[in-house]
Protein backbone atom coordinates (compact mmCIF):
# COMPACT_ATOMS: atom_id res chain seq x y z
CA UNK A 1 0.00 0.00 0.00
CA UNK A 2 1.69 3.24 -1.48
CA UNK A 3 -0.52 5.00 1.11
CA UNK A 4 -3.65 5.63 3.58
CA UNK A 5 -6.83 5.96 1.78
CA UNK A 6 -11.08 5.40 2.00
CA UNK A 7 -13.32 4.39 -0.70
CA UNK A 8 -16.59 4.71 -0.08
CA UNK A 9 -19.69 3.28 -1.85
CA UNK A 10 -22.78 4.66 -2.41
CA UNK A 11 -25.24 1.64 -4.27
CA UNK A 12 -28.55 0.77 -5.76
CA UNK A 13 -29.71 -2.42 -4.26
CA UNK A 14 -29.02 -5.51 -6.39
CA UNK A 15 -25.87 -3.77 -7.92
CA UNK A 16 -23.58 -5.64 -5.99
CA UNK A 17 -21.32 -3.44 -3.88
CA UNK A 18 -20.80 -5.32 -0.55
CA UNK A 19 -19.40 -8.27 -3.15
CA UNK A 20 -16.94 -5.53 -5.01
CA UNK A 21 -15.96 -4.63 -1.36
CA UNK A 22 -15.67 -8.25 -0.56
CA UNK A 23 -13.01 -9.20 -3.41
CA UNK A 24 -11.22 -5.76 -2.80
CA UNK A 25 -11.19 -6.68 0.76
CA UNK A 26 -9.48 -9.99 -0.25
CA UNK A 27 -7.31 -9.00 -2.80
CA UNK A 28 -5.83 -5.91 -1.24
CA UNK A 29 -6.10 -6.46 2.37
CA UNK A 30 -8.36 -3.90 3.68
CA UNK A 31 -11.40 -4.14 6.14
CA UNK A 32 -15.05 -2.79 4.59
CA UNK A 33 -17.47 -1.54 6.97
CA UNK A 34 -21.08 -1.86 6.20
CA UNK A 35 -23.93 -2.85 8.88
CA UNK A 36 -21.38 -3.61 11.46
CA UNK A 37 -20.48 -0.40 12.13
CA UNK A 38 -23.90 -0.25 14.48
CA UNK A 39 -22.04 -2.91 16.64
CA UNK A 40 -19.08 -0.75 16.89
CA UNK A 41 -21.09 2.75 17.11
CA UNK A 42 -23.16 0.76 19.82
CA UNK A 43 -19.81 -0.16 21.69
CA UNK A 44 -18.23 3.81 21.63
CA UNK A 45 -22.01 5.07 22.39
CA UNK A 46 -23.45 3.00 24.48
CA UNK A 47 -26.38 3.01 22.39
CA UNK A 48 -28.27 -0.15 21.85
CA UNK A 49 -27.05 -1.73 18.65
CA UNK A 50 -30.73 -2.61 17.92
CA UNK A 51 -31.42 1.45 17.73
CA UNK A 52 -29.14 1.54 14.74
CA UNK A 53 -30.61 -1.20 12.87
CA UNK A 54 -33.89 0.16 13.33
CA UNK A 55 -33.07 3.56 11.73
CA UNK A 56 -30.86 2.07 8.82
CA UNK A 57 -31.02 4.41 6.57
CA UNK A 58 -34.34 6.08 7.38
CA UNK A 59 -34.18 9.58 6.86
CA UNK A 60 -35.51 11.85 10.35
CA UNK A 61 -37.97 14.46 10.36
CA UNK A 62 -36.02 17.76 11.56
CA UNK A 63 -38.06 20.04 8.69
CA UNK A 64 -35.37 22.59 9.10
CA UNK A 65 -32.99 20.03 7.62
CA UNK A 66 -35.08 19.63 5.11
CA UNK A 67 -35.82 23.95 4.12
CA UNK A 68 -32.11 24.60 5.07
CA UNK A 69 -29.40 22.11 2.69
CA UNK A 70 -26.27 23.56 4.62
CA UNK A 71 -27.88 22.48 8.09
CA UNK A 72 -27.01 18.84 8.23
CA UNK A 73 -26.50 16.71 11.32
CA UNK A 74 -23.28 15.61 10.33
CA UNK A 75 -22.16 19.13 11.19
CA UNK A 76 -23.20 18.58 14.79
CA UNK A 77 -21.56 16.72 17.68
CA UNK A 78 -23.77 13.42 18.91
CA UNK A 79 -25.76 14.35 21.78
CA UNK A 80 -26.01 12.34 24.93
CA UNK A 81 -29.28 14.57 26.20
CA UNK A 82 -32.83 13.49 26.06
CA UNK A 83 -32.45 12.92 22.67
CA UNK A 84 -29.45 10.10 22.29
CA UNK A 85 -31.80 7.64 20.31
CA UNK A 86 -33.42 10.20 17.94
CA UNK A 87 -32.37 9.37 14.16
CA UNK A 88 -30.51 12.53 13.29
CA UNK A 89 -28.23 11.82 16.62
CA UNK A 90 -28.02 8.16 15.94
CA UNK A 91 -26.74 9.61 12.32
CA UNK A 92 -24.24 12.01 14.14
CA UNK A 93 -22.94 8.91 16.12
CA UNK A 94 -22.44 7.03 12.76
CA UNK A 95 -20.45 10.27 11.20
CA UNK A 96 -18.06 10.84 14.54
CA UNK A 97 -17.00 6.92 14.01
CA UNK A 98 -16.87 7.21 10.38
CA UNK A 99 -14.71 10.40 10.47
CA UNK A 100 -12.31 8.00 13.39
CA UNK A 101 -11.93 5.07 10.91
CA UNK A 102 -10.62 7.41 7.91
CA UNK A 103 -8.10 8.93 9.97
CA UNK A 104 -7.02 6.11 11.37
CA UNK A 105 -6.79 3.53 8.49
CA UNK A 106 -7.39 2.20 5.00
CA UNK A 107 -10.83 1.22 4.48
CA UNK A 108 -14.24 1.07 2.63
CA UNK A 109 -16.93 2.34 3.64
CA UNK A 110 -20.36 0.85 2.31
CA UNK A 111 -23.34 3.56 2.41
CA UNK A 112 -23.93 5.78 5.58
CA UNK A 113 -23.57 8.79 3.34
CA UNK A 114 -19.86 8.30 3.70
CA UNK A 115 -19.42 9.98 0.72
CA UNK A 116 -20.68 13.21 1.97
CA UNK A 117 -19.54 12.90 5.88
CA UNK A 118 -15.91 12.37 4.29
CA UNK A 119 -16.30 15.32 1.90
CA UNK A 120 -13.59 17.34 3.55
CA UNK A 121 -11.12 14.51 3.68
CA UNK A 122 -8.83 14.20 0.44
CA UNK A 123 -8.27 10.95 0.35
CA UNK A 124 -11.24 9.07 -0.26
CA UNK A 125 -12.43 7.72 -3.13
CA UNK A 126 -15.91 8.08 -3.89
CA UNK A 127 -17.86 5.04 -5.59
CA UNK A 128 -21.23 4.65 -6.93
CA UNK A 129 -22.47 1.00 -7.96
CA UNK A 130 -25.53 1.06 -10.32
CA UNK A 131 -27.03 -1.61 -12.90
CA UNK A 132 -30.01 -2.03 -15.04
CA UNK A 133 -33.47 -3.37 -13.01
CA UNK A 134 -33.34 -6.58 -14.90
CA UNK A 135 -29.39 -7.61 -13.31
CA UNK A 136 -30.44 -6.20 -9.86
CA UNK A 137 -33.23 -8.52 -10.16
CA UNK A 138 -31.39 -11.07 -11.35
CA UNK A 139 -28.91 -10.64 -8.57
CA UNK A 140 -31.49 -10.30 -5.78
CA UNK A 141 -33.35 -13.38 -6.71
CA UNK A 142 -30.44 -15.59 -6.57
CA UNK A 143 -28.66 -14.08 -3.61
CA UNK A 144 -31.07 -13.84 -1.46
CA UNK A 145 -33.64 -17.01 -2.78
CA UNK A 146 -36.58 -14.48 -3.88
CA UNK A 147 -38.99 -14.62 -6.19
CA UNK A 148 -39.08 -12.35 -8.89
CA UNK A 149 -42.22 -9.55 -7.66
CA UNK A 150 -40.23 -9.72 -4.16
CA UNK A 151 -37.14 -8.83 -5.36
CA UNK A 152 -38.20 -5.95 -7.44
CA UNK A 153 -40.30 -5.01 -4.49
CA UNK A 154 -36.96 -4.99 -2.39
CA UNK A 155 -35.08 -2.97 -4.62
CA UNK A 156 -37.74 -0.70 -5.19
CA UNK A 157 -38.30 -0.06 -1.47
CA UNK A 158 -34.27 0.14 -0.66
CA UNK A 159 -33.59 2.61 -3.33
CA UNK A 160 -36.59 4.70 -2.56
CA UNK A 161 -35.37 5.08 1.23
CA UNK A 162 -31.53 5.18 0.07
CA UNK A 163 -32.45 8.54 -1.80
CA UNK A 164 -34.36 9.84 1.04
CA UNK A 165 -31.80 9.24 3.65
CA UNK A 166 -28.81 10.42 1.82
CA UNK A 167 -30.71 13.61 0.17
CA UNK A 168 -32.24 14.49 3.91
CA UNK A 169 -28.10 14.26 5.73
CA UNK A 170 -26.47 15.83 2.67
CA UNK A 171 -28.61 17.37 0.71
CA UNK A 172 -27.38 15.85 -2.45
CA UNK A 173 -28.68 14.13 -4.97
CA UNK A 174 -28.06 10.35 -4.18
CA UNK A 175 -27.65 9.38 -7.92
CA UNK A 176 -25.86 12.28 -9.14
CA UNK A 177 -22.87 10.95 -10.80
CA UNK A 178 -20.76 14.64 -9.96
CA UNK A 179 -21.43 13.71 -6.62
CA UNK A 180 -18.19 10.43 -7.22
CA UNK A 181 -15.35 9.82 -8.59
CA UNK A 182 -16.19 6.31 -10.17
CA UNK A 183 -19.53 5.08 -10.87
CA UNK A 184 -19.87 1.70 -12.10
CA UNK A 185 -22.53 0.00 -13.56
CA UNK A 186 -22.62 -3.62 -12.92
CA UNK A 187 -25.45 -4.17 -15.59
CA UNK A 188 -22.65 -4.04 -18.00
CA UNK A 189 -19.38 -5.58 -16.29
CA UNK A 190 -18.92 -8.53 -13.93
CA UNK A 191 -18.91 -8.15 -10.01
CA UNK A 192 -14.88 -8.85 -11.05
CA UNK A 193 -14.41 -6.80 -13.56
CA UNK A 194 -15.71 -3.69 -11.03
CA UNK A 195 -13.43 -4.77 -8.87
CA UNK A 196 -10.45 -4.44 -11.58
CA UNK A 197 -11.83 -0.69 -12.68
CA UNK A 198 -11.27 0.09 -8.84
CA UNK A 199 -8.01 -1.39 -8.79
CA UNK A 200 -6.81 0.58 -11.96
CA UNK A 201 -7.89 3.82 -10.80
CA UNK A 202 -6.39 3.45 -7.31
CA UNK A 203 -2.96 2.58 -8.82
CA UNK A 204 -3.78 5.86 -11.17
CA UNK A 205 -3.71 7.85 -7.94
CA UNK A 206 -0.95 6.62 -6.75
CA UNK A 207 -2.81 5.14 -3.41
CA UNK A 208 -1.37 1.20 -4.59
CA UNK A 209 1.39 -0.49 -6.61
Amino acid sequence: MSKKFTITFGRECGAGATNIAEILSKDLDIPYYNKDIFRMVSDKSGVLEEFFHVNNERPGNNLLYKLIKDLVPKNQKPSLGKDIVSPDNLFRFQSELIQELAENETCMIIGRCADYVLKDHEDVIRIFVCGDMESRIHRMMRVFSLERDAAIERIKETDKQREKYHSYYTGQDWNNASNYDLCLNTGTMTIEDAAEHIKLYLKQKGYIE
